[in-house]
């Protein structure tokens, strides 16, 4: 995109109350990187770059639970099989949560600077526009124009093309354009974000875990899991 040229693609303000960010205890704040070996393979997080951190945060609680929560889940099938031979004095029954997790982690309510905007890649019109930004990059992973299906799938070198693509946008007085990606999570399509380590966050509140917090026994019911 030429320097000056407007971006077409849609840009959104963070929530008015801020962002959730559901993290490590200790550093709940600490930004996603990748290794350069990672950057060429297909898993990892959806929209972590190399040269730049990357804090993954929701609008509510239950999208950081949803994000959180979702390796805990077992299938009810397998549940089935694998209930009786787990039941012994060392091993916790499948879908339960353990206690020592929520210790282990913690809640905090970030709020961007005002003026942050943040590419929102499940507009129609962005995902035109990021197709043909990035034809030649797409083309070199076998994607021949952008859609909802290769946003949410798991090949992440190609949401990763776009997080480099929405970092390096810049305006006339080189200032940043883009701070951040908003998403839908896969899991119930919540609002997610995205925050490039560069952009100013202002902490609102910290919070514990607890069985009765808000958001997490509506993913525990949708998950089928046991909170302890």
């Amino acid at each position: 995109m030429s320097e000056g040229t407007p971006l077409e693609v849609r840009l959104i303000p963070a929530p008015e109350r801020g962002m959730w960010r559901l993290g490590k205890a200790k550093d709940p704040r600490k930004y996603n990187q990748i290794s350069p070996e990672d950057d060429s393979r297909t898993g990892g997080n959806r929209w972590s770059l190399v040269s730049y951190g990357t804090l993954y945060c929701a609008s509510e609680l239950d999208g950081c639970f949803a994000e959180a929560l979702a390796p805990f889940r077992v299938d009810r099938g397998l549940r089935e099989i694998i209930g009786d031979d787990w039941r012994e004095p060392y091993f916790m029954n499948p879908g339960n949560l353990p206690q020592d997790w929520r210790t282990r982690h913690t809640l905090v309510r970030l709020q961007p600077a005002k003026e942050a905007r943040f590419l929102d890649v499940d507009d129609e019109q962005t995902q035109h526009t990021l197709s043909r930004e990035l034809k030649e990059e797409l083309a070199q992973l076998g994607v021949d124009g952008l859609t909802p299906q290769h946003i949410q799938g798991s090949n992440r070198r190609v949401t990763r093309q776009i997080a480099a693509w929405a970092i390096t946008q810049r305006n006339p007085q080189q200032g940043r354009l883009v701070h951040g990606i908003a998403y839908r999570s896969r899991f119930g399509m919540r609002q997610c974000w995205a925050i490039f380590s560069d952009v100013d966050l202002e902490e609102v509140e910290r919070q514990p875990i607890w069985p009765e917090t808000e958001g997490l026994r509506t993913v525990a019911e949708e998950y089928e899991l046991i909170i302890r």
